[in-house]
């Protein structure tokens, strides 16, 4: 399994990217606090990774992270989802914090996005669904 982490400045883990043999989809798991600064380094570590490995499909999994990420949603859908797109990336799963705003804030991008396939989950469980049955119909 391919894993690394990432850290902000004072050396905290911010995420976690990883690819699991057994599972078609690079996993994000974002954990502490993250701000406009990690947020844009981490989608930036994924298009990599995505390019690296050829793997067109996301999970990106917000449950225990903090923090609100309405004002980078901009940059996303302007900047960093053109340059997903250009990496390979087609298929994003995006699990929510159970926070109302962060949801919001999800939701919100989840209508700018249109590059590429990004739906927003409240349960790990169904966003793996979503990916795995997308992945099936690739293979068939």
């Amino acid at each position: 399994m391919d894993k690394f982490e990432l850290r902000n400045p004072q050396g905290d883990i911010f995420a976690i990217i990883s690819k699991a043999e057994h599972n078609p989809w690079i996993y994000v798991q974002w954990v502490g606090y993250i701000d406009v600064d990690t947020v844009k380094q981490g989608v930036l570590e994924i298009s990599r990774f995505t390019r690296d490995i050829k793997c067109p499909y996301v999970l990106s999994d917000r449950r225990v992270a903090q923090g609100n990420w309405f004002e980078i949603n901009n940059w996303l859908e302007h900047k960093w989802a053109p340059e997903a797109i250009k990496s390979g990336l087609q298929y994003l799963a995006h699990v929510m914090a159970p926070m109302a705003n962060s949801q919001m804030s999800s939701q919100d991008l989840e209508s700018r996005v249109l590059t590429f396939n990004f739906k927003s989950f409240l349960s790990l469980e169904a966003a793996e669904n979503w990916l795995r049955q997308i992945a099936e119909r690739a293979v068939s």
